[in-house]
């Protein structure tokens, strides 16, 4: 029925070409699912599990965007002040008086300290300070006999 004289209409025409995108597409995609793998992490609290995760993305995806390095800053700053606080808190409770007498004003500064949400700003140069100061001073050695009396993260001491 006129096989000689028929001609594919521009509608046709565009919808092979789709066709055949969308079928490349579907075999690129397939090809890369064939090559990924996925793991699935078991452990309990602080057991290492995001750790792993992190090395991966470093090892495998050419490491963090700048974004996301300045999340991990902000949250190092946090864990830092929280677990400066939380020795603080502990020295007070146990009443362990400090031998260097600026860890006094340091420790009423850090209480009070609040870090800046904003993940691009750094760390006040004087929150460093106190902090070493306060972990210096001998009497942090008599709080940590009391570690298992209060909460202190893991990766702290």
């Amino acid at each position: 029925m006129g096989a000689c004289m028929s001609s594919e209409s521009n509608d046709e025409i565009e919808q092979k070409k789709r066709s055949r995108m969308i079928d490349q597409g579907l075999e690129e995609d397939s090809k890369r699912l064939r090559k990924e793998c996925k793991i699935l992490l078991l452990g309990s609290g602080e057991s290492g599990k995001s750790t792993i995760v992190k090395q991966m993305k470093i090892i495998h995806q050419n490491g963090y965007t700048v974004d996301e390095l300045a999340l991990y800053r902000l949250t190092i700053y946090k864990n830092v002040v929280d677990c400066s606080k939380a020795l603080i808190s502990a020295m007070r409770q146990f009443e362990i008086v400090p031998e260097n007498d600026l860890v006094h004003e340091y420790a009423d500064y850090l209480l009070s300290y609040q870090v800046d949400p904003d993940p691009h700003k750094p760390l006040d140069p004087e929150v460093g300070i106190a902090v070493v100061t306060i972990w210096k001073d001998p009497s942090i050695s008599q709080v940590m006999d009391h570690q298992s009396e209060f909460y202190l993260m893991d990766s702290a001491p």
